[in-house]
């Protein structure tokens, strides 16, 4: 044991490793106590929680002004919507310490919020409460890289279950009906959609194309800045190179979707809401529970259905896990059907082409 007692107080002084331990121990008031004291340093250094019980002391809104908040705007393009959840956040643990945050009020939170309505008057979705959640660990996860907070509580509470495969994508009927609606008023929508249908990129993707990532002389379209982080380069087909040059004699502007019709609010990255004029044209083109990036889950479907690979959608559609690309490599119930047709007529073949086709020939009709 290596304590003192010096200016009428103990204290421990030692080494392990190289790295030295030095710290009064106040409450102590015999040498035994702080022997005690010193050994359980000696552990915390061990588990390596020595210090720890120091950290997290800061005002969680005071850490989410000023530091997540600065953070998140230097590194991250969805900052805007981090900083309408992370304010959520403060009012939620207002007047707590970072290190007062348990799992449990999280887990709290969790539930209720599941269970709340949102303006609409519907049940908020978990994909919902995921997303504000993720932001909450985001926040911790920086405090302890900054070592602001001992450990991330969001680590011991379980994300909500979500249903991610939708598989819902358009008929060549209901395709027909859509594009029909996307005249006089809405033809400002024309273009934006068959893009999506030729293309499968995002709608913040399209939003954000800007010209000089359109390359017409080698027919193909550069994709930047995407959710994934994971640029990606998509070949154009004739409808799509069509689509893209009519576009260009109406735009002027950098960006390939400059339309004011469409640009309802623009936050300085081309953030743009098309979502009720789309939801409209659907209802009046009778097409139900279709959203806009059902038309990627379409191209995606339609890729499946000419043979292409996973690793092929994968890299049209910039999946980061090839396994989001596997369920579009499912038989469409037209190519089923034909199967059966041939398993019972006894003149199974290769009914669907297995190998990777080269991605300057892949192209999907609009």
């Amino acid at each position: 044991m290596t304590v003192k007692k010096r200016g009428g107080h103990w204290y421990f002084d030692f080494q392990i490793r190289g790295a030295r331990y030095r710290e009064a121990i106040p409450e102590a008031r015999t040498k035994f106590q702080a022997e005690q004291a010193e050994t359980k340093a000696r552990d915390q250094v061990f588990q390596g929680t020595y210090g720890t019980s120091q950290l997290g002391n800061q005002a969680f809104c005071e850490f989410v002004t000023e530091t997540y908040l600065p953070w998140a705007k230097a590194n991250k393009r969805t900052w805007r919507n981090d900083e309408i959840i992370a304010n959520q956040w403060s009012e939620i643990f207002r007047g707590k310490m970072l290190r007062e945050v348990s799992p449990l009020a999280i887990e709290k939170w969790k539930r209720d919020r599941a269970q709340s309505i949102t303006r609409r008057g519907t049940t908020r979705s978990a994909a919902s409460v995921n997303m504000e959640f993720a932001v909450l660990s985001r926040i911790f996860a920086l405090a302890v890289e900054l070592e602001q907070a001992a450990s991330n509580p969001c680590r011991k509470v379980r994300k909500l279950r979500v249903d991610n495969q939708r598989n819902r994508y358009l008929s060549a009927d209901e395709e027909t009906r859509l594009m029909a609606q996307l005249k006089g008023r809405r033809r400002h929508l024309y273009p934006l959609v068959a893009l999506a249908l030729g293309t499968g990129m995002r709608r913040g993707e399209l939003l954000n194309l800007s010209w000089r990532h359109v390359d017409f002389l080698r027919g193909v379209i550069h994709v930047v800045n995407t959710k994934t982080a994971r640029d990606r380069i998509i070949p154009m087909s004739h409808s799509v190179r069509e689509v893209l040059i009519e576009q260009r004699k109406s735009q002027t502007g950098d960006l390939v979707f400059e339309s004011r019709r469409i640009v309802k609010r623009r936050a300085g990255e081309g953030l743009v809401d098309v979502k009720k004029a789309f939801v409209a044209a659907c209802q009046d083109a009778g097409i139900a529970d279709f959203h806009f990036h059902d038309l990627r889950h379409t191209f995606a479907t339609r890729l499946g259905d000419a043979g292409c690979n996973a690793t092929t959608i994968a890299r049209l559609l910039g999946h980061s896990n090839i396994q989001m690309s596997m369920r579009y490599t499912h038989a469409s119930d037209d190519t089923l059907r034909n199967a059966v047709e041939y398993a019972q007529n006894g003149r199974v073949t290769n009914i669907s082409q297995t190998t990777e086709q080269p991605l300057t020939r892949v192209a999907v009709n609009n």
